[in-house]
């Protein structure tokens, strides 16, 4: 049996052009659509951590041996501080792509509009 999808408009496509399309799209993601999926992403393993923290601190008893609990704050803590870190990180960069992306020029534009510089000879000999 083939496994059947159905795409915007309602037509039925198989896995095969499924596949070919993901991969066309796939291959055009934008520099600054990658960057808004880095910054959700990294932004749930960020409040993922936190909640890992809290809970392991809230239900520390449950622990068997007490060690084990402080280093896994430990490690939560850690982690929580980087991914933190990371998110704010990758949130300037992308409010910088965004910056760049708006006030980019069209150089096709800019060099059809130009006009031909007229070079003057200069008449007579040497002064």
């Amino acid at each position: 049996m083939v496994k059947v999808w159905k795409d915007k408009s309602g037509k039925k496509i198989t896995a095969k052009e499924f596949a070919s399309r993901l991969k066309e799209g796939m291959e055009t993601i934008t520099p600054i659509q990658k960057l808004k999926n880095e910054v959700r992403s990294t932004f749930t393993m960020f409040i993922g951590y936190l909640f890992g923290l809290v809970s392991l601190i809230i239900y520390r008893k449950a622990f068997i041996v007490p060690w084990f609990t402080y280093a896994l704050i430990i490690i939560f803590l850690g982690a929580g501080w980087s991914y933190g870190v990371k998110w704010l990180a990758i949130r300037q960069q992308l409010k910088s792509m965004k910056a760049l992306d708006n006030s980019s020029v069209d150089l096709g534009k800019l060099f059809d509009n130009l006009k031909p510089i007229k070079v003057l000879k200069r008449k007579g000999g040497k002064k």
